[in-house]
């Protein structure tokens, strides 16, 4: 029935059988039961996640054992005179200062390649997620249709085979009827020869 070699028994199409409330419930009686029988599936108690980073993994492990998102360090971001006059705190702040000067200008550069290159490179992506989108659906389409068609070949299918079964069964029932008929009739047969022969042999 459905082409890979599998022989299947159940015809949804025509078996109504499941329609009555009483099978149902007998089916998911029997259902449950199965189940009741079967062995839980081997589910390992833990599992190493994030084995190759070790940032993720610690946030994983933040996350799970619900402790808060540290607070975010701005203090890097702050252009202040050392507190103490010594050569290392200086050399930190005029660091820092150089760093802070260095981050600006990268901002600087990314806002004119944003204002130079931004809505075309938008205009660009919108445009490659739409084809992307109209593929998606075209082939979501073409697997509702396939699906359809499918269907509409299956109930074809079991409505030609509910045919035949009806056809059989009813040439089934004609020959266990025959059948009946005819051992009634050789029951009878044997009654009217036992008769004779019985009166047959109280005449001699």
């Amino acid at each position: 029935m459905d082409g890979h070699g599998a022989d299947l028994d159940s015809l949804p199409y025509i078996d109504k059988e499941y329609d009555d409330p009483a099978i149902r419930s007998q089916v998911l009686e029997m259902i449950q039961e199965e189940m009741g029988r079967m062995s839980p599936p081997a589910i390992p108690r833990s599992t190493s996640l994030f084995k190759n980073s070790e940032l993720l993994r610690k946030e994983y492990e933040r996350v799970k054992s619900g402790r808060p998102l540290p607070p975010f360090d701005i203090d890097r971001y702050k252009l202040e005179a050392p507190k103490e006059a010594n050569i290392d705190e200086w050399q930190w702040a005029s660091d820092n200062a150089a760093s802070q000067l260095e981050h600006q200008s990268i901002r600087l550069v990314n806002l004119e390649l944003l204002q130079q290159f931004g809505a075309n490179a938008w205009k660009l992506s919108n445009f490659q997620k739409e084809k992307l989108l109209a593929v998606i659906e075209n082939a979501t389409d073409g697997y509702k249709r396939t699906g359809v068609d499918l269907n509409k070949a299956r109930k074809y299918e079991q409505v030609e085979a509910g045919v035949k079964l009806r056809d059989l069964e009813s040439r089934w029932e004609e020959g266990v009827r025959q059948c009946i008929e005819i051992q009634v009739a050789n029951c009878q047969l044997l009654a009217e020869i036992s008769k004779l022969e019985h009166g047959t042999t109280n005449s001699t």
